[in-house]
């Protein structure tokens, strides 16, 4: 089953601060909890779950999406901005984690998109069938997670990183291969198959990076909340 995302330090004075902001902004189209009114539900929006400190919610809050009748709000600071995605993930977190009282965040809340069109989706544009079987590793999987449990395994699959490995190749040809447990632009560390840590910087060697869920990362960038939600209406019929 799937560990419950961990919950960053969040200012609750700038979640109380976001909370006024949204509802005096955003309230009327997207709910003043950010459940959906005339606009979608932003606690589950694919853009909120992959948002990391604003990065993806400050360029849409800022410039609005002017194809879907989103305004801009270029008035706000960035203070107020950041204060207003604190809040969207304040919501989020509070959402995952209430779920698991009776009533709360139903399945009929997160349960609005097209069956019909997510197994298509499943099986056409998102490949997932190439990986993933409805008579195999998904037989049953409705049963086994709760609605917002299965939601979120879609968007942070369990042991997202855990699973990655590499095999590292040194300038003299001597290779080292393990799990892979660092990775940014300076550095590759990894814990080899001896059971020793060991890293170098990246300039100095060649790395093959082995990982089992890049698709699902690449996929992230690619399909809509509309996609997301048909999915999860596919795998809800999979009991």
């Amino acid at each position: 089953m799937p560990q419950p995302r961990t919950q960053p330090v969040e200012d609750p004075a700038a979640v109380a601060r976001g909370r006024s902001l949204f509802k005096s902004t955003c309230g009327f189209c997207h709910g003043e909890d950010a459940t959906g009114a005339r606009a979608p539900d932003l606690v589950r929006s694919t853009i909120v779950n992959h948002d990391d400190h604003g990065d993806r919610l400050t360029p849409v809050i800022r410039n609005g999406r002017p194809d879907k009748g989103m305004p801009s709000f270029s008035t706000l600071s960035d203070a107020q901005i950041a204060d207003i995605v604190a809040f969207l993930h304040h919501q989020a977190y509070a959402a995952l984690h209430s779920s698991h009282v009776p009533g709360d965040y139903p399945l009929a809340k997160l349960l609005t998109g097209n069956a019909e069109a997510g197994k298509a989706y499943f099986n056409g544009p998102g490949e997932c069938s190439k990986c993933h079987s409805p008579t195999g590793d998904l037989a049953g999987i409705a049963k086994k997670l709760k609605p917002i449990e299965l939601q979120q395994a879609m968007v942070y699959p369990p042991n997202e990183k855990k699973n990655r490995s590499a095999t590292v190749t040194l300038k003299d040809g001597r290779k080292f291969e393990g799990r892979l447990v660092q990775d940014d632009e300076f550095n590759i560390g990894i814990v080899c198959q001896d059971g020793w840590y060991r890293s170098w910087p990246r300039d100095e060697i060649e790395v093959e990076i082995r990982d089992p869920l890049r698709a699902h990362r690449d996929l992230t960038a690619k399909y809509t909340d509309e996609d997301l939600h048909n999915v999860f209406a596919y795998l809800e019929t999979l009991k």
